[in-house]
């Protein structure tokens, strides 16, 4: 059986459940979805993930439990919060006036995500003209459940690499990959400078070492 290295492009099929309560938060099987009744954004379709195992991309406790595994396996396991969304950071909850988020038009309520400078906050309590904010993430300390079935290793080096592109948040027109060099073209290139394009490279070839250079035309 072909085993699971750090560094491979897999498709992953899982199913991630509070501990506590077995409610089910993210899945990729459709269904399971329909069984639990939940219902996805428009147009979203399920299927396997495609994650590059040890990246980032994934929980800390699920790379540890993928590498070495073997695909078209399954296994099951509970993960603490440190080791899933992490632990509720006291400091993480602020105080602020209801005043200085509607001067940026936000009008909080109890429940509601909001964009505070450039951080995703929950509204916890709106209250005499004060507002409480809580930065954690909002699965931040649960104990989760998870159920895995990596489905199959991508060896195809222009798929990683258009993948990795994607997840560095750049689309690639025109990629090609020819014995390790690749050469992509990029939507308004000339308001980028040489140092983004070494930093391009640079995360192109942590993601996919078998590349060898990176030309943007």
């Amino acid at each position: 059986m072909v085993k699971i290295k750090k560094g491979d492009l897999i498709e992953l099929d899982f199913i991630g459940r509070f501990k506590e309560t077995g409610e089910v938060f993210d899945l990729t099987i459709e269904e399971v979805a329909k069984k639990e009744k939940l219902k996805g954004p428009e147009n979203f379709k399920y299927g396997p993930m495609k994650v590059f195992v040890g990246s980032g991309q994934l929980l800390k406790g699920i790379d540890n439990k993928l590498i070495g595994s073997e695909i078209g396996s399954e296994q099951e396991f509970d993960l603490k919060a440190e080791e899933a969304f992490g632990k509720r950071n006291p400091k993480l909850i602020q105080l602020v006036s209801i005043n200085k988020l509607k001067k940026h038009n936000l009008n909080p309520i109890v429940g509601m995500q909001l964009n505070v400078d450039g951080r995703v906050a929950v509204v916890r309590s709106v209250t005499g003209g004060r507002v409480i904010l809580d930065f954690n993430h909002p699965f931040s300390g649960k104990e989760v459940n998870y159920w895995l079935k990596p489905q199959k290793i991508i060896s195809d080096l222009k798929e990683k690499v258009g993948l990795a592109m994607e997840l560095i948040g750049f689309k690639a027109d025109n990629l090609k990959v020819d014995k390790g060099k690749v050469t992509l073209k990029l939507a308004n290139k000339d308001k980028l400078g040489d140092k983004f394009f070494d930093m391009l490279e640079k995360q192109i070839k942590v993601m996919v070492p078998e590349v060898k250079s990176v030309t943007v035309a």
